[in-house]
Order: C-alpha cells, then structure tokens, then sequence
C-alpha cells in the first residue's frame, strides 16, 4: 500500500464527526416512527425503506467499492422501515470502518464523504417529512459542524458540503479538532449577525428563524435571549420571557437574560417584581452593557415617583458608561426637578432611555 496516500489523521476525524451526527440524526427520526409511533409498516414508511435500500446500496458499491454495472435491486418487494434502520445501522458502520482504514488520498476521500453525507442526509430529510406528515412528534435537526444548513419553506433545512470545503479546513494539519470547532464557530457568529439585520428590517420571523438555526451550532444563553428579544418586539411577553428563563438555565453567569426579564415585566406594569430581576442582572459575572440594568431600574423608580432613588441608579449607570450624553441629560433633568420642589409633574419626567 502507498502509505503517502493514506487518509490522514486530521481528514478522517473531520469526516467521522459528521458522520456520527447524521447517524444520530437517523436513530432520533427511527425513534419517532418506529418505537414511540409504530409506523413500521405503513404504506408510506415502506416506500422510504425501499427506495432507500436501493438507492443507498448503489451508492456504496458505486462510489465507495468503485463497482460498475450495478443492477437496481427489486423495488417490487417492499421493505419495511425496520429493515431501513437495521441497513442505515449497516451502512454508518461499514462507511466507519472504510474511513478508519485510511485506504484513500486525501482529495478522494473528501470527495467520497462529501458525496455520501449530502445523500444521507438528503434522505433523513426526506425521512423527517414523514415524521411531521404522520406523527404529531417533533425530533430535534442536527447540529452539524461541516455541512450548510439550507433554510426551506417546509421548516425542514437540507444540508450540502462540498468536497473543496472538507479538504480546506483540514489544512490546518496539526489542530483539525480546532478547525472543526472553528468552523462551527462562524456559522453560528454569521446567523447571530444576519439575526440582527433582520431585526434591523423589522423582520422579525426571519431573525428569529436564524437566531434559533444559530442553536444547531452552539448552544447558548445569547441565542435564547436573542430569540426571546424578537418575540417582545411584537409584544408577545409571555413567550419572550419564556426563552429568557432558558437562556438563563443554561447560562446562569450571563447578565443580559435576567435584564431583559425584568424589562418585559416592567413592561406590562409588574414593578416591584422587574426590580428584582434587574439587582440579579447587576450581579451576574458576564455581562458587555452592564450599565442597562442600572438605567432600567432607574425607569421603574421613576414610574414609581421614587426620584431619588431613580437619581441614585442613574449615577450608577453614567459611571458605567461616561460617555452617554442620553445619561448625563436625564440625571441633569432629575436634578433639576429635586431643586425645584418634592412634588413632580408627570410632563417633567425624563423620558424612558431603553
């Protein structure tokens, strides 16, 4: 054998990882059809099984096995979806097998997987429909690290590679493990981005739609938070506060969830109770605009007519952030109205900054 052909190290990882997320896929979408909807031998699961045997046996042999002249198999004798399962088990196993061996060029097995995971997952996808179609499950979408995430209008994305992106990012030869994470580092850090220009066009079902596609790359306390933020741009607290509660579950340390709770509650009247929240925001460990929780509960102390209190966390804020004029305005405005007298009119106030 030429050993200076052999699949390296780094290749083969990356192609393995992907691997095993597509096969996780699979075993989560058998689940829902199989064991919790017994749906093994319905009409529609049948023709997927089939379809899929066939077509992924060629493929194997074909590209895999290099055979020429592969007959199709007899479609007439229809499968059923456990014997689907039980190849699709088959398959990942023998493609793990074939790719630990290392009996490729790097070039060619970046083609060979690029190949073999755009079919596999072209086929869960279609797999997946029958989930939604049949069942009233919802199985959670992989969270892939190579391949593209194609948004569709079913809500179902499809997933394609290249061959080119597989063996560019094992160019970084002595970190393919880095490479893998960075790679799935920008994708999450471009769909927050593109979130963010949708809300900027008050779109907010698209930015919504990519904040929680950022998920399937990165778990985190941001994107719940974010995708709670678009829900109170349409006033819809409940759900909003839902998803900081999340956000907060897994990340407890970061500060802008339990800020932005309280401004949703502050919101719909319940003062007291967004005070609370915005004394844990001001405490949390991580947090970029920690001046925010000071200037919201500043607002609440002013809808409460507690202006020397409001003075107090206002002060706070403009040490936080000295270079806000907004800030050093609306102190100025507090001063001024405590100088003239106790009592306040309601046209005197500062207006609300957030």
């Amino acid at each position: 054998m030429d050993f200076e052909n052999m699949t390296n190290e780094g290749l083969a990882h990356l192609g393995l990882s992907e691997l095993h997320t597509c096969q996780s896929y699979y075993n989560r979408l058998f689940y829902a059809l199989i064991e919790a909807s017994e749906l093994n031998q319905h009409p529609k699961t049948r023709a997927w099984a089939s379809t899929f045997i066939n077509q992924a046996s060629i493929h194997t042999k074909k590209h895999w096995l290099n055979q020429s002249d592969i007959p199709d198999m007899d479609l007439i004798v229809t499968k059923t979806l456990t014997e689907g399962r039980d190849y699709a088990r088959s398959l990942f196993s023998s493609m793990q097998s074939l790719t630990q061996a290392s009996l490729f060029d790097d070039e060619s097995f970046a083609r060979l997987m690029a190949l073999s995971l755009n079919f596999y997952f072209l086929h869960a996808k279609r797999l997946h429909h029958l989930v939604e179609e049949l069942t009233p499950l919802k199985v959670d979408l992989p969270r892939v690290s190579l391949m593209d995430t194609i948004a569709s209008e079913d809500g179902i994305p499809a997933y394609r590679v290249s061959e080119e992106t597989i063996f560019d990012l094992n160019q970084d030869k002595d970190a393919p493990v880095r490479s893998l994470e960075g790679q799935r580092e920008k994708k999450y850090e471009q769909l927050i981005h593109k979130g963010h220009k949708w809300v900027g066009d008050k779109e907010y079902d698209l930015a919504r739609e990519s904040f929680m596609r950022a998920l399937n790359f990165k778990e985190t306390s941001e994107a719940y938070n974010l995708i709670g933020w678009t829900y109170s741009l349409e006033n819809k607290f409940e759900m909003a506060k839902k998803f900081c509660l999340k956000a907060i579950q897994i990340d407890p340390s970061y500060g802008a969830p339990y800020n932005d709770l309280g401004t949703y509650l502050l919101a719909e009247g319940e003062i007291n109770e967004s005070l609370k929240w915005f004394e844990l925001a001001k405490n949390s460990r991580h947090y970029q605009n920690r001046e925010y929780p000071y200037i919201n509960a500043g607002r609440a102390y002013l809808n409460q007519r507690e202006f020397k209190k409001a003075l107090e966390e206002f002060s706070m804020a403009v040490t936080l952030a000295p270079f806000n004029e907004e800030l050093h305005t609306t102190i100025q405005r507090i001063k001024d109205t405590l100088n003239k007298s106790e009592l306040f009119k309601e046209d005197e106030l500062p207006p609300p900054l957030f």
